[in-house]
């Protein structure tokens, strides 16, 4: 009896404890829309922090952006895409230009060719009263070393934006070493130089090369898949010296200009155009020239890349290729231009040979310098 009543006292004692706990537990906190919206509210803080980034626009709060950061892509680029690819090398050739493309079908182009040596040396040098040597015989331009590091030994597709010497002058070195299936050109006589000529004689020359002259509208047949459509050409082909003073500038602004577009994404090559013609195209064609990379005109010249051009393309990235060189390429004018757009700017004389890929993996960008 006694054992009886000892547990049956530690049973009610046991139950009267639990029933004051119970009492004096804390009230519930009912879960209101702060706490359910916190996982949302914490979701759009990373996003405007990442659109912070990708604009260069953060707050003193959060963090500048430091080398090899990567981040989604920047509006207007495909965010996971696949299959062969499109890669674009703006290659560092010193103060000219040069794009190779490897195109999807396994076939290359090369859109200009640098200057004719690593100096930027012209022939015939007019402070030297001595006959200019055999071009075959002058050392290799800037461009041999990046097709020879690659294996290239044929370009199925050779464009000469315009006959100055900075973008034709690796070409005579790439008829004599290579193979050339296709070459279009302008047409374009310059006055002042005779290389121009004997680039187009080894065009001639070559066996199976056929040669074509782009109008403005023209579909470039470059693979399945790949359009690359000309925006900009020359439509009265002709003698840069009937032009006076103003002869530079012609053959600069009729520069072949190239929209190249594959699987969503699209660069634009505009050669030398110089800010007239790049208004013309921009209220001729509007939002058609819109792209994802701009190869900025004339090495960022003051002259080219207008504003209302930028206000047309709207590029995420700009590559400008320009080496050592006395004219001021590219001007504080222009490189606020394109920070103004929203571009992340690249230079081959700071960066060297840059990749721009398109397909092939998710199009995953990687800030590698410092904003303008």
């Amino acid at each position: 009896m006694r054992k009886l009543f000892i547990s049956t006292a530690v049973a009610v004692s046991a139950l009267i404890f639990a029933v004051v706990l119970y009492q004096r537990r804390p009230a519930p906190v009912p879960l209101g829309d702060d706490l359910r919206d916190a996982p949302r509210s914490i979701n759009g803080d990373v996003k405007k922090v990442l659109q912070d980034l990708k604009s260069g626009e953060q707050d003193s709060s959060v963090p500048e952006v430091s080398d090899h950061v990567t981040v989604e892509p920047p509006p207007g680029l495909p965010a996971d895409i696949s299959g062969p690819s499109v890669k674009i090398y703006f290659v560092s050739v010193g103060q000219g230009d040069s794009e190779y493309i490897e195109l999807p079908n396994g076939k290359n182009a090369l859109i200009d060719a640098g200057p004719p040596d690593p100096k930027g040396v012209i022939y015939p040098d007019p402070n030297n009263p001595a006959p200019p040597p055999d071009p075959d015989t002058l050392p290799d331009p800037p461009i041999a070393q990046f097709l020879s590091e690659r294996g290239v030994s044929r370009i199925d597709y050779m464009v000469l934006t315009h006959p100055h010497a900075d973008h034709y002058g690796g070409m005579r070195y790439i008829f004599n070493k290579l193979e050339v299936g296709h070459f279009y050109d302008t047409g374009i006589d310059n006055s002042a130089a005779t290389e121009d000529d004997g680039v187009r004689e080894k065009a001639k020359n070559e066996p199976g090369c056929a040669i074509s002259y782009p109008a403005e509208g023209d579909t470039l047949e470059w693979g399945s898949g790949v359009e690359a459509k000309v925006y900009h050409s020359c439509p009265n082909p002709g003698k840069s010296s009937d032009y006076g003073p103003e002869a530079g500038n012609f053959i600069n602004d009729c520069s072949i200009v190239i929209r190249l577009a594959y699987q969503g994404s699209s660069v634009l090559f505009v050669g030398d155009m110089g800010g007239a013609a790049e208004v013309q195209v921009a209220q001729t064609y509007g939002e058609k020239i819109r792209s994802n990379v701009l190869k900025v005109g004339h090495h960022g010249s003051a002259h080219s890349t207008a504003e209302a051009f930028l206000n047309a393309v709207k590029p995420n990235i700009a590559y400008i290729e320009v080496g050592h060189n006395n004219y001021g390429h590219p001007t504080a004018s222009t490189l606020s231009r394109l920070k103004d757009a929203g571009a992340l700017i690249h230079r081959s004389d700071q960066d060297g040979t840059q990749e721009y890929s398109i397909g092939g993996k998710p199009q995953v960008l990687s800030y590698e310098q410092t904003r303008y």
